[in-house]
């Protein structure tokens, strides 16, 4: 082995210190960048890469707001959110193949779930979170609990805690309420209009997990709370509202009208609705369901199945549309409370002093008449007004001039919208929005209420400062808002906008209407009344499509309460007039809502007895007791004891009733068949039904005037069996042709 020389031994040497050298430099190279990086980590990015770590190692989720009440003003809930499940399921945890088709034919039938659509969503074998159905409640969500746990599956299968709005009256005010969506917004009514307030805000729940995304074994959690949404307090008295209704399905039984029956309850004097109603009206638990009467229309639909879908849709839209607000009409004769009212406040006429012929009226080239045929002869204002006489309000029309009624059409309202918390009020048509001319032909047509269109809630509005005195208040249908404690958080005030007329003014126009139609009037109250009936200019068949209104304040001595009833496009084969249509569906609803209010009636018919409870007394001192009471009395039995009676204590029956007394503990039997007494007098019906051992309870009938009216229902029906002494609700109408 040769040795190195020192030359060789120095050139190694130098050789190996350079290399040392070199690796020192790249050694402290990499130090210092694997410094610089440390540094870089763990002081400058922080806080971006603690937030990778935490997505990386935790999950969120959310929770859910519940969403506010919605109550009526006594708060009774008209709308709440109950708690239920969304059912999910964790493809990546299922073992095998028998576990895989376990799961799609247990939930298939639970759940009502297609098979497909749940083989579709465990296809995706990486995912932790596939949603099978949402909203599972009652029944279900136990079964699918017993489900997981008898095939142990609770890591699979599991539940997401969520919130479904209810309903529990079904239809009751649905247009007006509206609906809310499957994520829980208000997608219509008070749901949308109050959204904000309702929904609250979301919370969120995070949670730590492994590399296998399973919890972890100690504690990583951080939640932020939800914050529920408010309670809203409306205006809406479910006791109204509930009355309303019942008598506006009435009305559109008995007049099978094209379009829909309406109504609306108004606080005079603060603008607050009471009450409001549209029928057909809907299921709001099942929103998307057509009603019978819009089923009916979609199935009668000729058409492909492209042209059904759009049509169903455009059913929807109609059968939620609250048009007491969205839709226009032309209000007809009860406009003449307007016209009569600026004419007064300007001292245009007077109404001791001016006097209107009925005649044939020419206006340039148009001619008019009175719809009874010119029979009124010279009428005072008051007169003309109860006759709702068109030629007498063509006259009123032309005094007031152009000017003056377009002023006062402003000032009442008609122009702009009125400012309600009701949902998509649409505009008004009339002589500034179609551009058209407004001479003296048409200042003669609008006199009487006819060619321009408005909204029933804005026409209520401007009617409603006849019984307040002159003052134009907002409707609105919402108070308050509330918390879960009933503290309310914050008030809506809705002030009145200006006052329109003076109060001598409104007691001449309230004097004027007070009892004027017969069919809207109320044993024990007086209330003014005006009734419109005005024909549908833009329909193909313009002789036969009439609206039918009528609008009542009550009582008629200090107005408390406004209704306009109005329906659309009544049977032109069984009666059209305001009179016929709209004003029996006020008297029926003042009957019951008047007292339900406190108002006390302001006479009282003597006609009347309310009965006491008998059972238990001496039978000769209760016949005694009938005799001097004027009732008539059938005893069943030989004891001397009464055990039972029929009609029952409290019942209130007429004087030339009759009370049917049991002895012997005789059982009460359904043995006397009812009579059918439509269209009978008032005293062929009483005769009638007291022939038959059975009691009469009269409605309809104002201040005991039994002239020109006949029955139009009853109840119990003819042909059912009653026991005797059964008292018999018969409904009389007067034939009051009234515009």
């Amino acid at each position: 082995m040769r040795r190195l020389n020192n030359k060789e031994v120095k050139s190694n040497g130098k050789s190996i210190i350079v290399r040392a050298k070199l690796s020192a430099v790249i050694m402290t190279v990499l130090l210092a960048l694997l410094v610089t990086r440390l540094a870089n980590l763990q002081l400058v990015d922080t806080k971006e890469l603690k937030n990778k770590a935490l997505e990386q190692y935790t999950y969120d989720t959310t929770i859910e707001a519940k969403r506010g009440k919605i109550y009526d003003r006594n708060l009774k809930s008209l709308a709440y959110s109950a708690t239920v499940y969304n059912v999910i399921i964790s493809p990546y945890d299922i073992k095998d193949e028998a576990q895989l088709l376990t799961i799609i034919n247990g939930l298939s039938e639970i759940l009502n779930v297609d098979k497909s659509e749940i083989i579709t969503k465990l296809e995706n074998r990486k995912s932790r979170y596939q949603v099978i159905k949402k909203a599972v409640e009652d029944n279900e969500e136990l079964l699918v609990r017993a489900f997981i746990k008898n095939n142990e599956l609770k890591d699979i299968i599991y539940f997401e805690e969520t919130t479904k709005r209810y309903y529990p009256y079904s239809t009751l005010a649905s247009q007006i309420l509206g609906f809310t969506g499957t994520d829980n917004n208000g997608l219509a009514g008070i749901e949308l209009t109050y959204d904000e307030y309702l929904k609250g805000i979301d919370g969120r729940m995070v949670k730590g997990k492994d590399g296998d995304g399973k919890d972890l074994p100690f504690k990583y959690e951080n939640t932020i709370e939800a914050q529920n949404g408010l309670n809203v307090v409306t205006t809406i008295d479910y006791t109204i509202q509930s009355v309303l209704e019942k008598y506006l399905l009435q009305a559109y039984q008995e007049n099978n009208p094209k379009g829909a029956a309406k109504g609306i309850v108004m606080d005079v004097n603060t603008g607050e609705i009471l009450a409001s109603a549209i029928y057909p009206n809907f299921d709001l638990n099942n929103y998307n369901t057509l009603s019978y009467q819009y089923q009916a229309q979609l199935d009668a639909f000729e058409g492909t199945e492209e042209e059904k879908n759009t049509y169903q849709s455009e059913l929807l839209f109609k059968m939620w549309d609250n048009s007491i607000a969205t839709k226009t009409y032309e209000p007809g004769s009860t406009f003449k409370i307007i016209t009569g009212a600026m004419a007064l406040e300007e001292d245009i006429i007077n109404e001791g002093s001016n006097t209107f012929e009925c005649e044939t009226m020419h206006v340039y080239d148009r001619t008019f008449n009175c719809h009874t045929g010119n029979i009124h002869g010279i009428q005072h204002f008051s007169d003309a007004i109860r006759n709702s006489c068109n030629p007498a309000f063509i006259q009123i029309g032309l005094k007031t001039g152009t000017e003056i009624f377009k002023k006062y059409f402003s000032e009442f309202g008609y122009t702009e919208p009125c400012g309600t918390d009701v949902l998509g009020e649409a505009n008004s048509i009339y002589f500034d929005t179609t551009g058209a001319n407004f001479g003296e032909v048409e200042l003669a047509v609008y006199s009487f209420g006819q060619t321009f269109k408005v909204t029933p809630i804005q026409h209520l509005r401007a009617l409603s400062t006849i019984a307040n005195g002159g003052d134009l208040v907002t409707p609105h249908v919402v108070k308050a808002l509330v918390d879960d404690n009933g503290n309310t958080v914050k008030s809506f005030n809705f002030e009145t906008e200006r006052q329109v007329i003076s109060q001598e003014t409104c007691s001449i126009i309230l004097a004027a209407l007070k009892d004027s139609t017969k069919n809207a009037s109320v044993s024990g109250y007086h209330v003014v009344t005006k009734t419109g009936t005005s024909q549908i200019q833009d329909t193909e068949d313009i002789d036969d499509d009439y609206i039918s209104s009528c609008v009542t304040f009550a009582p008629a001595e200090d107005p408390q309460i406004a209704i306009l009833i109005i329906v659309e496009e009544p049977d032109p084969d069984k009666q059209y007039y305001g009179s016929l249509v709209a004003a029996p569906v006020i008297a029926n609803v003042l009957k019951e809502v008047l007292p339900y209010l406190g108002i006390e009636p302001t006479y009282s018919e003597s006609n009347n007895i309310t009965l006491d409870d008998y059972v238990g007394d001496d039978l000769e001192k209760t016949k005694t007791l009938l005799n001097n009471l004027e009732v008539d009395y059938i005893v069943k039995g030989k004891g001397n004891i009464i055990t039972a009676q029929n009609p029952a204590a409290g019942t209130v029956i007429t004087k030339d009733g009759v009370v049917v007394l049991y002895t012997d503990n005789v059982a009460v039997e359904n043995t006397v068949k009812v009579p059918n007494v439509s269209q009978y007098t008032p005293s062929s019906a009483n005769k009638t039904i007291i022939n038959n051992d059975l009691n009469i309870s009269i409605r309809g009938i104002y201040n005991n005037d039994f002239n020109n009216c006949k029955v139009v229902s009853q109840y119990p029906a003819a042909g059912e069996y009653v026991a005797p002494g059964t008292v018999v609700e018969v409904e009389y109408r007067y034939n009051e042709k009234i515009e």
